[in-house]
């Protein structure tokens, strides 16, 4: 019979065995509950104090079992990461959410951070509760009730992975709350304050170094203008239109351009655009070397598998966000007088949403089906504008741009004189 190494130990009647790991002082114990066998640490470097803190460990697992409760202890930060696993081999596979991007960012920024070192099964609401105040502190402002939800809702991946693995119970789940604060008016443009914007971007984009630079500003005024002319969502959906995305769809005997687009949900709809919208795409395919010896019709004939708004491939909605940022700082348009909150390329979408129902030209169904949303978050955030219930098509007439009242007067305000003597007159 072999002799037993002198770093191991049974207790208990050799239902455990306590041994060493190279590379550690403490004294390691592996016993089995449920027909599992489980490791554990003792923390302890003495054999006496290792053995008394091992029965400890056995006894409260075995009456964890004996209650229906996790044997298993784990961090919040492993099961955080699991969950994180989790989320990025589904979107692999195709099986995923766009919104698992803004789960794995909250995870990782701020959950982690706060609850990483605490026991998934002792993260009560007390804790969740010095959260919230704590992320006030972090973010230096009130979430909002959106930025609220997506946490809630990336810590309820984290629980779902626990429990999926039976480090807690469901009991054991802590009700979420959201606080935040209030976000039915959403900033967004006036008339004036978007052909403010529009001027000003044609002498920012001529006026930046050659080069990349030049590239990333001309792409990005045409991605400008096609969120505000089309309502899509920057990033989720605009990062991720391929030119293979956009096609010719006859609708009542006439052809009209159409976007394939995916939203939260990762479920495709197709939306009608304004012709507009082909002159900016026109430009940013001029731009792409792969492309600008074809002609519009060809690019569309041929469903390239090519991104429209990214360079070389990469997701530029943080820097494009950044970009934007910079450009509303220097035209004194970044924070809405409304709303008091900042500006951003959402705002954009937002712009639309507001036109098209001051416009008069569809009902709040027709909006929450094009803009792939509910009726209640049109009604939500949208309810403040007088509405007018037509029911005109989104591809009729009246382009968003370029609809401005000259008003009794024949002489036409200096912007939309310097607007139509411009050279690219279809802004």
């Amino acid at each position: 019979m072999p002799q037993k190494a002198p770093h191991t130990h049974h207790i208990l009647e050799g239902e455990a065995i306590l041994y060493k790991r190279s590379g550690t002082p403490h004294w390691q114990v592996r016993y089995k509950i449920a027909s599992k066998w489980l490791r554990a640490t003792t923390k302890q470097e003495k054999l006496a104090d290792a053995k008394k803190a091992a029965v400890d460990l056995i006894l409260n697992a075995k009456f964890r079992e004996k209650n229906d409760l996790p044997v298993i202890n784990k961090r919040f930060k492993s099961v955080a990461n699991l969950a994180i696993k989790r989320m990025n081999e589904l979107n692999e596979a195709g099986q995923g959410k766009a919104t698992f991007k803004q789960y794995i960012y909250a995870i990782n920024k701020y959950l982690i951070k706060y609850f990483g070192k605490y026991n998934i099964d002792k993260i009560d609401f007390p804790l969740i509760t010095r959260f919230a105040m704590w992320r006030i502190e972090e973010m230096e402002k009130q979430p909002s009730q959106s930025a609220i939800n997506t946490h809630n809702s990336a810590l309820n991946r984290v629980f779902d992975e626990a429990l999926l693995r039976g480090y807690i119970t469901q009991l054991q789940i802590p009700h979420l709350e959201n606080k935040g604060a209030s976000s039915d008016r959403r900033p967004t443009f006036t008339e004036t304050e978007y052909d403010a914007l529009v001027l000003a971007m044609r002498t920012w984009a001529k006026e930046a170094r050659k080069g990349y630079e030049t590239e990333a500003r001309n792409i990005l005024r045409s991605y400008i203008l096609i969120l505000a002319n089309t309502g899509i969502r920057a990033g989720t959906e605009a990062m991720n239109l391929k030119w293979k995305h956009i096609f010719y769809d006859t609708i009542n005997d006439k052809q009209t351009l159409t976007f394939a687009v995916k939203g939260k949900t990762n479920k495709e709809r197709r939306i009608q655009v304004k012709t507009m919208v082909a002159r900016y795409l026109q430009r940013i395919q001029q731009s792409d070397e792969l492309l600008k010896g074809m002609t519009f019709d060809e690019v569309i004939a041929k469903q390239i598998d090519r991104y429209v708004f990214r360079i070389n491939d990469k997701d530029m909605t943080t820097q494009y966000g950044r970009m934007f940022k910079r450009l509303l700082e220097s035209t004194a348009l970044l924070v809405d007088p409304i709303t008091a909150n900042e500006r951003t390329l959402y705002s954009l979408r937002h712009y639309y949403a507001t036109r098209m129902l001051t416009k008069g030209h569809v009902s709040h169904y027709q909006l929450a089906q094009y803009m792939g949303t509910s009726v209640g978050m049109i009604e939500k955030h949208y309810g403040h504008l007088r509405l007018r219930d037509v029911a005109q098509k989104f591809v009729g007439e009246g382009e968003i741009q370029q609809e401005l009242k000259y008003g009794k007067s024949d002489k036409k305000p200096e912007a939309i004189a310097l607007l139509e003597d411009d050279e690219e007159d279809d802004d």
